[in-house]
C-alpha cells in the first residue's frame, strides 16, 4: 500500500485536535487547518494538550495553519469541523485537494458526505464515524473521554480508497475497520445521537443520568424508534438494530459523559440539531412518515440555543 506522506485536518476542536495528536504521535505527517490564523498560530506553538481518562497528560507537537496554499496536497482530508461547518470546511481546505487526494469526514449527523460531494469527485469522498469522545477545554486542550473504534467506507464504492484510508489509522494504532454500506453506518450513529445529544442537551444531564429518570429513559427509547423507522422507510438495512437497547447500551458505556449537544449549549455555541435530529424530520417527510418527536427536539434545542 502507498504510504500517506500528508494528512491535513480539517478542524482545531476536540475531535480534529484528538486525532491530530494520536496521528502525530504516531509519526504520522499531520497538520491542523484552521480558518482561524491566529488560533493556528497557537496551535502550531503550543501542541496540543491530551488529559486522558487515567488522568495523565500529555502534550503533542502538531504543525497548525490558517494557509491552506502553504501546504503541499495532501493524500487525505480529515474533515472534523462541526456539520453546519462542512460546506465552508471543504471550500477552506480546496488548496490540499487534488486528484490523488481522499477526503473523509468523521463528523456527526447526516448529509456531509453528500456536501463533499458537490465539490471533489464522489470517487475521491470517504465518510465514516467514531466512536471516540472528547472535550475541548481551550485552544489545544482536549480531555479525552474514550478512545474508540472508526468505521468508514466510500459512498461509491470506491474499497481501495476506503482501505487505504483505515490502514492510516491502523498505523497510529486505533482501531479502524471498512463497510461496504457506510449508510447504515451513519445511520446507526445518527439514531443513537438524535436521541442522546437533544435530551443531554435539555437537561444538563450526563449521558448515564438520562438512564436514571424513567420518563426520560422512555423517551430515549421513542425519539430512536423514530429515527429507526424513518432508516427503515428510506431503505437502508437496519432491521437487526434494537433502538432502544442500543442507545441504553451507549448511554451506560459513556455514562460520565457530557454529549456534544450539552457542551455547546453550556458554551454557547451553535448546535448540530439541523444536521442530526433536522436531518432525520427532512428524511421522514421525504417518505412521507411523521417524526413529531424529532421534530420538538428541533424546536426545543432551537428555544435554548
Amino acid at each position: 500500500m502507498r504510504p500517506y506522506p500528508q494528512l491535513i485536518i480539517v478542524g482545531p476542536g476536540a475531535m480534529g485536535c484528538l486525532h491530530a495528536a494520536l496521528l502525530a504521535e504516531a509519526g504520522l505527517r499531520v497538520t491542523l487547518l484552521d480558518h482561524k490564523e491566529e488560533r493556528a498560530a497557537t496551535l502550531a506553538r503550543e501542541g496540543v494538550s491530551l488529559e486522558m481518562p487515567d488522568g495523565s497528560t500529555r502534550t503533542v507537537p502538531v504543525p497548525a495553519t490558517g494557509y491552506p496554499e502553504s501546504v503541499e496536497t495532501a493524500d487525505l482530508v480529515l474533515i472534523l469541523t462541526k456539520a453546519y461547518d462542512t460546506e465552508d470546511a471543504i471550500r477552506h481546505a480546496a488548496p490540499v485537494i487534488g486528484e490523488g487526494t481522499s477526503v473523509l469526514t468523521l463528523q456527526n449527523g447526516l448529509g456531509n458526505y453528500e456536501i463533499l460531494q458537490r465539490h471533489v469527485p464522489p470517487a475521491q469522498v470517504l465518510a465514516g464515524v467514531t466512536s471516540s469522545g472528547a472535550t475541548l477545554l481551550g485552544v489545544g486542550r482536549i480531555r479525552v473521554a474514550g478512545i474508540g473504534a472508526i468505521t468508514l467506507g466510500s459512498p461509491v464504492g470506491n474499497w481501495e480508497r476506503a482501505e487505504a484510508a483505515a490502514e492510516v489509522f491502523r498505523r497510529a494504532g486505533l482501531t479502524a475497520q471498512v463497510t461496504d454500506n457506510v449508510d447504515a453506518a451513519l445511520w446507526r450513529k445518527a439514531i443513537i445521537n438524535a436521541a442522546i445529544n437533544p435530551l443531554g442537551a435539555l437537561t444538563g444531564r450526563r449521558n448515564g443520568e438520562l438512564l436514571q429518570h424513567p420518563p426520560l429513559r422512555r423517551l430515549l427509547g421513542r425519539v430512536a424508534q423514530e429515527a429507526h423507522q424513518v432508516a427503515l422507510a428510506a431503505g437502508l438495512p437496519l432491521g437487526d438494530l434494537d433502538p432502544m437497547a442500543t442507545v441504553e447500551e451507549v448511554c451506560q458505556a459513556t455514562a460520565a459523559n457530557q454529549c456534544s449537544m450539552l457542551q455547546d449549549v453550556l458554551a454557547g455555541r451553535p448546535t448540530e440539531i439541523e444536521q442530526i435530529n433536522g436531518e432525520i424530520v427532512r428524511r421522514g417527510k421525504a417518505t412521507s412518515l411523521p417524526t413529531p418527536l424529532n421534530e420538538a427536539l428541533v424546536a426545543l434545542i432551537k428555544g435554548v440555543s
